[in-house]
């Protein structure tokens, strides 16, 4: 409800105005001052929506109070009423910004008209702050879903000037919930505030943001610098729980550690998701990361670095440097008698299930299986002899994938990809993968549909296009970042694929 500070000398006064407020069904706050100093006094312990005040009074008149109080409120709906209709006053209450002047006696019809401005005006006030406070939650929160996918901080003040970043600095743990359903996507669509509730159940003395981050996957962001990782944990075991109590569903949460500037939420984010990994190994486990003694050692980081390195192998299909890789994980646990049978049954378990990412002709059984086996032997030589075989089948794969036509072109592809700005050309590239220019451009051609100049140019203007619109690089600067040395050759080029100039585009996606 809104409030109204009536403010006069004389009793009656503010008694004729308070029957009218009532008369007229004014629905508002009604708090009265004698003089201008109580006003004050008033205003300091609670503000106002109207400020309604007769000019002359003791001790502080009503000017004084009105720019005392417009100084202090900004959007304060300021009234005079006062027996003296004088113009000079008048001038000097339009200069406070008055919405209205009112002569006494107060005519009741006058009284209703002026006060229907003025409610109207409060109204409008509201429905515009509502709007300007519910835009700038939508950027916010748009902000932090961009950061949490990867785009860098800098990018994004550059694109919101008119922005202050430093909220994120209130940002210091983070929690990943995650359903292999799209159940999370529709509960934000149909019961995000039951969904809320369910959250604010859990005792946890931290404020909090919800990111919608993927139909998967939701983020929450806590306010809050204790550190107080095992509360955490706690809370969202009470989260995990509360979920499947009311809608059946088995999500699983992971747990960051303590946050200390924005920068590192796309690394944390990306903590989290590793940690889900585990998953495969743990059915029954719906908190991570998992607490065990490896968890902060030494040898720990140094299998995840390895593990990392192994999938890196599998993705690029360097097989020399995968088997390198492999002898080394080996040979660090033949005959260790130190490290835990569950924890070895554990890492080659993993190794495994990065084999098995290379060789879609495999069903989930058949991992399984596979995964079974780690898990029933009773020496080690038998884990690895398993790898070994495994290993030999996704290496004769890679081998083979890396002499057909289609994995040449994924290498040509790339290149171009990762080296956009240099002067690329037929001849350079098809010198690349060891082919004559005419047989790369054949093969390029019916494995793509399209000619590699073609190709270059789409990636070109990709490029071209992404850097207009998520940086403030200038034109020619972008020129050469994308492989032309002739700025006006590139404004063309720009002009003839998109219909407009780079300028224009900018502008274009800027509004």
């Amino acid at each position: 409800m809104s409030s109204i500070l009536i403010v006069d000398d004389e009793k009656d006064e503010r008694s004729v105005i308070r029957f009218l407020l009532k008369k007229f069904d004014f629905e508002l706050e009604i708090v009265e001052a004698a003089n201008g100093k109580e006003a004050l006094e008033e205003l300091m312990r609670s503000p106002a929506d109207i400020l309604l005040t007769d000019v002359k009074m003791p001790f502080v008149d009503g000017i004084e109070l009105a720019t005392k109080a417009r100084e202090r409120y900004e959007d304060m709906e300021i009234i005079f009423f006062s027996g003296h209709d004088d113009f000079s006053f008048v001038k000097k209450a339009l200069t406070l910004r008055a919405d209205n002047y009112i002569l006494k006696p107060v005519k009741p019809e006058e009284f209703k008209q002026t006060m229907t401005e003025v409610m109207g005006n409060i109204r409008k006030h509201k429905k515009e702050q509502e709007k300007r406070k519910a835009n700038q939650l939508f950027i916010k929160q748009h902000i932090l879903y961009r950061l949490l996918n990867q785009t860098p901080v800098d990018v994004l003040q550059n694109e919101y000037p008119f922005l202050s970043f430093d909220f994120l600095n209130d940002y210091h743990r983070m929690i990943l919930v995650h359903s292999d359903t799209a159940f999370l996507d529709r509960l934000f669509e149909e019961d995000n505030e039951y969904f809320y509730k369910l959250i604010k159940k859990v005792p946890l003395d931290s404020k909090y943001d919800v990111i919608n981050l993927n139909p998967f996957q939701i983020v929450l962001l806590f306010k809050d610098s204790s550190g107080r990782f095992i509360t955490y944990k706690q809370a969202a075991a009470q989260i995990q729980q509360n979920i499947q109590a009311t809608y059946g569903i088995n999500c699983v949460l992971s747990v960051s550690n303590h946050m200390d500037s924005p920068v590192q939420m796309a690394q944390t984010y990306s903590k989290l998701e590793g940690y889900l990994k585990d998953r495969f190994f743990y059915s029954d486990v719906f908190i991570y990361p998992i607490d065990t003694p490896l968890t902060d050692s030494k040898e720990y980081r140094e299998d995840e670095y390895l593990l990392e390195e192994i999938e890196g192998a599998l993705q690029q299909a360097d097989t020399a440097e995968l088997e390198r890789k492999i002898t080394i994980i080996i040979q660090k646990y033949d005959k260790n008698t130190k490290t835990s049978q569950g924890y070895l049954r554990f890492l080659f378990a993993r190794v495994l299930q990065l084999f098995f990412q290379t060789m879609p002709e495999y069903s989930k059984d058949s991992m399984n299986r596979y995964i079974e086996l780690i898990y029933s032997y009773k020496h080690f030589s038998d884990i690895k002899q398993t790898l070994l075989e495994v290993q030999r089948e996704v290496i004769e794969r890679l081998e083979e994938e890396k002499n057909s036509p289609k994995h040449v072109i994924d290498v040509v592809k790339q290149y171009i990809i990762e080296n956009i700005e240099q002067d690329l050309g037929l001849d350079m590239l098809a010198e690349k993968v060891y082919l004559t220019p005419g047989y790369l451009s054949d093969k390029f051609k019916q494995e793509t549909g399209s000619g590699i100049n073609k190709y270059i140019k789409q990636v070109r203007m990709n490029k071209a296009e992404e850097l207009l619109s998520n940086t403030n690089m200038k034109v020619n600067n972008i020129s050469k970042a994308i492989g032309y040395r002739n700025d006006s050759y590139f404004i063309r080029i720009f002009r003839e694929h998109f219909g407009v100039s780079p300028k224009k585009y900018r502008d274009m996606k800027r509004v």
